[in-house]
C-alpha cells in the first residue's frame, strides 16, 4: 500500500514538473547594448529575488531578437528598434510594448578628429564628412537596433553607397567598438556601452545631442495565441517591475564614471495589439531550405565572396603549415634524438590545441599595443593566416610522423643499403606515403576551413575582408538570417565534400 501512495505520489511530481517549470522560468531576450552596459545584471537578480523564478536571458542584437521572438524561442524582449518593433506588433507576434527607459547615440572617433567632426552642424553633415573623404567606419553590420538607427543616418544624409572605408564587423556593440579604436576609425555606439568600455578605448564623443539620436528602449511580451508555451504571466510581471517606480529609480541611479547611463520613463506608453491566430502553410526551417538553396542557385554575390574569403585564407594557411610540417614530420621519424619522445607528447597535445587559445595569445602580439602591432596584422586576412597555420601545423607535423612511421619496414633496409642521406631517405619516404601525406593535408585544410575562433579574433568578421563561412554562420544566425547562414553551412559541406572525392581519387591512382 505505501509503495503505491509513494508512485502515485512521485507520478504527481513527474506530471508536475514541466508546469513548475513553466511557471518558475522567464526567457528574456535582450540587446548588447543593455547587456554591455551592466545595467540588467543589476536589475534581474531583484527581479528573480522579488518573484522567486529564475532568468534565461539571452544576449543577441535587435535582429536575432525579434527572430526569437517570432519563432517562440523566449518569453520576452527588451530592444531598442522602434520602426521594426511596430511591425513586429503589426504582424502580431508581440503584445504589451512599453516603453522602459531611453538614452542616446554617440558618434566616436579618434581623439585627433582629423575630419573635424566637432564642428559639424548635425550627424547627418558629420556622415557626409566620414563618406565624402573615405575615412574609416567600423558598422556593427548586425541588423541590431544600432545598425538600423546607423542606416537610417546614412538614407537621410542621401548616401546609399558608404564607400572604401566602410568595415562592417559582425559583432557586437563591445567589439565593434573595440575593432573601432584598434582602426583608428569612426562608429556609431549607444552612450551606454561607450561609458561601459570608455577605459578601454582611446576614442571620444565627436558628436551627439542630434533628435535623430534618441534611442528608446521597449519592452514587448511574445503574443501567447501564436505560441501556447509562452510564459505570458510571468511576462506580464516582468513588464510590470521593469516599469515600476522602485525599478525606475535603480535605472536612473545607475552610473559608471558618476555618469548616468539611461534614463528612464516615468510616463509610460503601452501598444496592446489583439491578433488573430493563423497558421503558416509551410515550416520554418523548410522554407529555409528552399531560400538557402536560391541564393546558392542564383550564384549571390554575398554568399560567393564569403565562400572564395573562407577557400583562399585556408588554402594558404595549409600551404604554409605544409611546407614547415612535412619535413619537420620526416625528420622526426627517421631520426633519433635526445628529447624526441618529449616532442612527440608535445605534438599530440598541440592537435587538441583550443581555436580560442590561438586566436588569444596572436591577438595579445597583433593588436596596436602588442610586439608585432606596428606591422598593423590585426583584422587582415594575414593575421587569420598565420592563426590557422599555426593551429594545423601540429596536426600534419603528427600525421606526417605516423605516415612515415606506418610505411613498409624494408625501406628502412633499403636505404641503409644505399647509403642515402637524410634528405634523399626524406624523398624515397615522401614518394612512398605520399597517399598519406595528402590525407594529413586534408586533414589540416578541415580544421583551418572549419574553424571559427581564430578566424573571428583575428580577423573581425569584416564584410568582403575576413569574413570566412564559418564566422558568417555565426553573424546571420546572430541577425537571425538564418536562410544564408544555411547557404553558407551547405556550401561548407559541398566544399568538404568535393576534397574527400580528390582526395579517394588520389588513393585510387595508388
Amino acid at each position: 500500500m505505501n509503495k503505491k501512495i509513494i508512485s502515485v505520489f512521485l507520478l504527481i511530481i513527474v506530471l508536475a514538473l514541466p508546469a513548475v517549470a513553466k511557471a518558475n522560468h522567464l526567457r528574456l531576450a535582450i540587446t548588447t547594448t543593455t547587456e554591455n552596459s551592466g545595467l540588467m545584471s543589476r536589475l534581474n537578480p531583484v527581479f528573480e529575488d522579488q518573484y522567486g523564478v529564475d532568468l534565461d536571458v539571452v544576449v543577441v542584437g535587435s535582429g536575432q531578437a525579434f527572430r526569437l521572438g517570432s519563432n517562440g524561442d523566449v518569453d520576452i524582449l527588451l530592444v531598442h528598434a522602434p520602426e521594426t518593433e511596430k511591425e513586429f506588433i503589426e504582424r502580431g507576434h508581440g503584445i504589451h510594448r512599453t516603453a522602459v527607459m531611453h538614452n542616446e547615440f554617440i558618434l566616436l572617433g579618434p581623439v585627433d578628429d582629423p575630419l573635424q567632426i566637432r564642428d559639424v552642424a548635425s550627424i547627418k553633415e558629420a556622415f557626409i564628412q566620414i563618406r565624402e573623404h573615405e575615412a574609416l567606419f567600423v558598422s556593427r553590420g548586425d541588423d541590431s537596433g544600432t545598425h538600423k538607427k546607423e542606416l537610417a543616418i546614412w538614407k537621410s544624409a542621401g548616401i546609399d553607397e558608404y564607400g572604401s572605408g566602410y568595415r562592417a564587423s559582425g559583432q557586437g556593440m563591445g567589439a565593434t567598438l573595440l575593432l573601432a579604436n584598434e582602426l583608428g576609425a569612426y562608429t556609431l555606439t549607444d552612450r551606454g556601452t561607450f561609458l561601459a568600455m570608455q577605459d578601454k578605448l582611446d576614442m571620444e564623443v565627436l558628436y551627439e545631442g542630434d533628435a535623430i539620436l534618441h534611442n528608446p528602449y521597449h519592452v514587448i511580451a511574445i503574443n501567447p495565441e501564436k505560441h501556447e508555451h509562452i510564459n505570458i504571466d510571468l511576462a506580464e510581471k516582468y513588464i510590470e517591475f521593469i516599469t515600476s517606480e522602485e525599478t525606475q529609480r535603480m535605472i536612473a541611479e545607475y552610473q559608471i564614471n558618476q555618469q548616468q547611463l539611461f534614463h528612464p520613463l516615468m510616463a509610460m506608453v503601452t501598444e496592446q495589439q489583439l491578433v488573430s491566430k493563423e497558421e503558416t502553410e509551410r515550416g520554418f526551417f523548410t522554407d529555409a531550405i528552399d531560400k538557402s538553396f536560391k541564393l546558392i542557385l542564383d550564384f549571390n554575390k554575398d554568399l560567393f565572396l564569403v565562400v572564395w574569403t573562407s577557400l583562399r585564407i585556408s588554402l594558404m594557411a595549409v600551404i604554409i603549415a605544409s611546407i614547415i610540417a612535412i619535413p619537420l614530420g620526416i625528420f622526426v621519424a627517421l631520426k633519433l634524438f635526445p628529447g624526441r619522445n618529449f616532442l612527440l607528447s608535445i605534438l599530440n597535445t598541440l592537435m587538441a590545441l583550443p581555436t580560442v587559445i590561438v586566436g588569444l595569445l596572436l591577438y595579445g602580439l597583433l593588436n596596436r599595443q602588442g610586439l608585432l602591432g606596428e606591422f598593423g596584422l590585426l583584422y587582415t586576412p594575414v593575421a587569420m593566416v598565420i592563426g590557422q597555420s599555426i593551429l594545423i601545423i601540429p596536426i600534419i607535423w603528427n600525421l606526417s610522423i605516423a605516415a612515415v612511421k606506418g610505411a613498409d619496414p624494408r625501406l628502412r633496409v633499403t636505404c641503409l643499403a644505399l647509403g642515402a642521406s637524410l634528405l634523399q631517405k626524406g624523398m624515397i619516404y615522401i614518394n612512398e606515403v605520399r597517399f598519406a601525406l595528402i590525407a594529413a593535408i586534408v586533414a589540416g585544410f578541415g580544421r583551418a576551413i572549419g574553424e571559427v575562433g581564430v578566424a573571428m579574433m583575428l580577423g573581425g568578421n569584416i564584410e568582403g575582408f575576413t569574413r570566412t563561412m564559418t564566422t558568417a554562420i555565426a553573424l546571420e544566425t546572430s541577425k537571425g538570417d538564418f536562410e544564408f547562414a544555411l547557404a553558407i553551412g551547405f556550401m561548407l559541406l559541398l566544399v568538404a565534400f568535393v576534397v574527400n572525392i580528390v582526395l579517394q581519387q588520389f588513393q585510387e591512382l595508388k
